[in-house]
């Protein structure tokens, strides 16, 4: 269970999962249920982006009958420190195949190298509950 986190050094870490607790439990993106876990959190960075801190996100779940679901969006900063979201679109159910498909197009279409792409995986924990402290650990 700590395996995954564990493979993170706290700085990747912090820039993981910087304000992703926020996103899934205040404003909640990924419009959770009860029984759904998150399965892996992605973050893409162009490196054309810099200027505005451009990153793109996808964060998935695990629905109760083992399908995916993903919410993806855009977050850059045009104000010194305001960071502002767009182009939130939803994918209620998809394969861990076409989940991949989809990364990939971002990743091409971003133009970024493979250091400008994290990705961290929550599916060894137990339950959403731990997922959840394992990412608010990573974030203090």
């Amino acid at each position: 269970m700590h395996d995954t986190m564990d493979r993170l050094d706290s700085e990747r870490e912090a820039r993981v999962t910087g304000g992703v607790l926020s996103d899934l439990t205040r404003d909640d993106l990924l419009q959770l249920l009860p029984g759904e876990r998150l399965w892996k959190l992605f973050c893409i960075r162009p490196s054309a982006g810099r200027h505005t801190d451009l990153r793109h996100w996808i964060y998935t779940k695990v629905k109760v009958d083992g399908r995916l679901a993903m919410v993806t969006f855009a977050v850059h900063t045009p104000t010194k420190g305001r960071q502002a979201r767009s182009a939130i679109a939803r994918v209620p159910d998809l394969s861990a195949a076409a989940l991949e498909q989809i990364i990939e197009s971002v990743r091409k279409q971003a133009l970024a190298a493979d250091d400008e792409y994290e990705e961290t995986d929550l599916s060894g924990a137990g339950n959403l509950s731990e997922q959840l402290r394992l990412l608010s650990e990573a974030e203090t």
